[in-house]
């Protein structure tokens, strides 16, 4: 896209309106780390307390993602077709999920969930939700705005540097700030993209498995030796924590390139991927809707503990596990190409 075209100031006022949303909203979801506020929100349980949990931890990464790549566009430039589409494709991202929790958020109002506890913080509450979503609409009509790109073969794709490397452009570049520690700093980043990086390339799905596992047990363990969880349900709690960010981040990397890896997987092997994700995403489905699925292990809301949330958790989650991959193997998905 070369210097002056005029579809460069929309795609900019889409990529900063979302980050703008995005900041505003971090601020909403942070409201959860104030237990005598939040406990007065309509959104405070499940469904509505799971939707929220998770979307404050994906769009600040998915709005990470837009900012590393912001950060290497510059108006003098030509812009890459690629980085373009991946800024876009990260706006959407962003808005989509805070435009599902926003709606998670009304809905609660709207049936007066938790009523018994609205009081003067509610209407607080509530005014951040109305700032979140005049925002985010709006930005939503600038990203609609903006034009169409195609999306770049896979070839084009490779020669584009992925988010990992423009993360490491962005620290050398930033690096002056670190004063009479930036040679050491240097040798550190360089040493992390020639050894840690590399590894991340060839092995994206394990990598995705390697953070959410450092995620899950880091956030959600965290929670539950601060709330006095017992060992059952801190395992529980950091399984669920595990399956949601995994979940995201095959799915959000992929669309977004945050890896460029130099093989596709094919086959079994990406059947189990798909299952694993499927089944991930079914779990914390489960967790949100579990009072209405207590009848699968013959229990209900009163009288369910752990154990029979272990067995629900475990029966949905294998069921979208089989379902899932037999499906795709009956359907032959992702079969090896024709050489």
């Amino acid at each position: 896209m070369p210097v002056g075209d005029v579809r460069r100031p929309l795609i900019g006022r889409a990529a900063f309106g979302t980050l703008l949303a995005s900041a505003i909203f971090f601020v909403f979801t942070a409201m959860k780390q104030s237990n005598p506020i939040y406990v007065h929100a309509p959104w405070v349980n499940d469904p509505y307390d799971a939707v929220f949990s998770f979307t404050m931890f994906f769009v600040p990464l998915v709005a990470a993602t837009v900012l590393v790549q912001l950060s290497l566009c510059r108006k003098s430039e030509p812009l890459p077709t690629g980085r373009v589409v991946t800024i876009l494709r990260g706006c959407r991202i962003a808005l989509g999920a805070m435009t599902i929790e926003l709606l998670s958020a009304w809905v609660s109002v709207a049936v007066g969930a938790n009523r018994s506890e609205w009081t003067a913080a509610t209407t607080v509450l509530i005014a951040l939700l109305i700032l979140c979503n005049t925002v985010t609409g709006k930005v939503i009509v600038d990203v609609v705005r903006a034009p169409y790109l195609p999306s770049p073969d896979r070839v084009e794709e490779l020669q584009e540097s992925d988010w990992l490397a423009g993360l490491v452009i962005v620290a050398q570049r930033e690096s002056h700030w670190l004063g009479p520690l930036r040679r050491p700093g240097l040798s550190v980043l360089n040493w992390t993209d020639r050894t840690v990086i590399i590894k991340v390339r060839r092995h994206p799905v394990g990598a995705a498995a390697g953070t959410s596992a450092a995620f899950a047990v880091t956030v959600f363990g965290w929670q539950a030796i601060r709330e006095g969880y017992f060992s059952s349900v801190t395992s529980l709690e950091i399984g669920l924590g595990f399956c949601g960010m995994f979940a995201f981040l095959v799915l959000a990397g992929a669309y977004l390139g945050i890896v460029r890896s130099p093989t596709r997987l094919y086959g079994v092997q990406r059947r189990a991927i798909d299952a694993v994700v499927a089944a991930s995403t079914v779990s914390i489905a489960t967790l949100a809707f579990r009072d209405s699925l207590w009848w699968i292990v013959g229990s209900n809301a009163t009288t369910a503990g752990p154990a029979q949330f272990a067995a629900l958790l475990g029966s949905t989650t294998l069921l979208a596990l089989v379902v899932v991959f037999t499906m795709e193997t009956l359907r032959r998905s992702h079969s090896w190409p024709a050489s």
